[in-house]
């Protein structure tokens, strides 16, 4: 059975124009099966989809993540950037410190995603004067909206000083991810003794290169995210790749990037959460702060939902039956329709059948128990797992 990648939910025709990150030739080179992704040329895989997902669990994976927005919001006044920021989001960021990141979501009124992001509180970087204040990375497919959506509210909030910035033209960013990231780093001579800690961002030199490091990552694995100038992409690229490979690194496409982080339960933008669904649904209550001082785009509509109990929740399910089931295949109970399935593929760490989706809450439902689903008409047996699948 091939396992294939997750579309873009908002990508253009194929017949479009799409851009290229400052790697894209490097790609083609390397033989890379190019897709248009969310308006970009990008890479699907180089190779096996199950080898890349296989590497990354054990050695490491190198991804060009040069398609997502590297936005840059400030007005010369970082606590008042901060007061701006926090009346769009769900966490509480005065718990950024320089250096510090979150992850968070933008909503609209109703409490429903526009897009999760991570927000980043910069530090000083003298060698970096375009990155100050914070930094917000955006999913590729939202980013001209959700710049939009920056630019909107700096207007209705009443902070017209507010600069919004996407560095998308100046930079590329990887993710290097993976149990042997650190050793193949250290090959480049690195002291990874200076490596961030878990979400955060420090600036560092790889071989005479500049670059910023962050520590998140969207695989279940641990790994660094790297920002290096355009310019100096290909030679970084080509030396992590030489560097690592001979510990098992390879460059990675999207196929597995989509298994990758399905086993680890991270939910897709515009799959498993979108504007209709809200952080409490989507199994992300710990994101949010209904507690935190003051207010934010909607606040009142989670605590509505809070105070009302959910419509739906967030599950996992594994299939008894070799088969894939995809978004919007119905979810049934003793017959009764009660949900509807955001994501699935085959695990490659577990080889069965994996999925996720969002159930009704008045179903009596829990880890263990059998529900059906209805794939390509035919009706399949499933188990409600915990989350995530995979934990590292």
């Amino acid at each position: 059975m091939t396992i294939q990648p997750t579309p873009e939910p908002n990508a253009p025709e194929l017949n479009t124009i799409a851009r290229q990150t400052p790697l894209y030739r490097n790609h083609v080179a390397r033989g890379a099966k190019m897709v248009d992704f969310a308006g970009w040329q990008m890479p699907l895989q180089y190779g096996k989809v199950l080898e890349e997902h296989h590497a990354v669990r054990q050695a490491a994976g190198l991804f060009d993540i040069s398609h997502m927005a590297l936005v840059i919001v400030s007005c010369g006044d970082v606590e008042t950037t901060r007061a701006f920021l926090d009346r769009l989001v769900p966490q509480d960021l005065r718990k950024l410190f320089p250096g510090k990141a979150l992850y968070t979501q933008f909503l609209n009124e109703q409490g429903g995603i526009i897009d999760d992001v991570i927000v980043y509180m910069l530090p000083e970087l003298p060698a970096f004067p375009e990155f100050q204040e914070f930094m917000v990375i955006c999913n590729a497919a939202n980013a001209a909206k959700d710049l939009d959506w920056l630019n909107t509210q700096a207007k209705a909030l009443h902070y017209p000083q507010i600069q919004v910035q996407d560095l998308y033209a100046h930079y590329s960013l990887f993710a290097l991810q993976g149990p042997l990231f650190a050793d193949i780093l250290a090959r480049t001579g690195f002291d990874t003794d200076y490596l961030p800690k878990r979400f955060q961002l420090t600036d560092a030199t790889i071989q005479e290169t500049g670059v910023l490091l962050s520590r998140t990552g969207y695989t279940g694995e641990d790994g660094v995210e790297i920002i290096v100038p355009a310019a100096k992409a290909e030679y970084l690229w080509d030396l992590l790749l030489d560097l690592g490979k001979p510990i098992g690194l390879q460059p990675i496409g999207l196929g597995a990037r989509d298994t990758l982080r399905l086993e680890a339960a991270y939910p897709l933008h515009g799959y498993d959460i979108s504007e209709s669904d809200t952080p409490l649904e989507a199994g992300l209550a710990w994101s949010v702060k209904l507690n935190k001082p003051g207010d934010f785009i909607g606040k009142q509509a989670l605590r509505q939902q809070q105070e009302k109990g959910l419509d739906k929740e967030f599950y996992c399910f594994t299939i008894n039956k070799r088969t894939i089931a995809r978004q919007h295949d119905i979810i049934y109970k003793n017959g009764t329709p009660v949900g509807t399935v955001t994501s699935g593929s085959i695990s490659p760490l577990f080889n069965v059948p994996i999925g996720m989706g969002y159930i009704r809450s008045q179903t009596v439902i829990g880890p263990g128990d059998t529900i059906q689903i209805r794939v390509r008409g035919v009706d399949v047996d499933a188990e409600i797992v915990e989350r995530p699948f995979y934990q590292k």
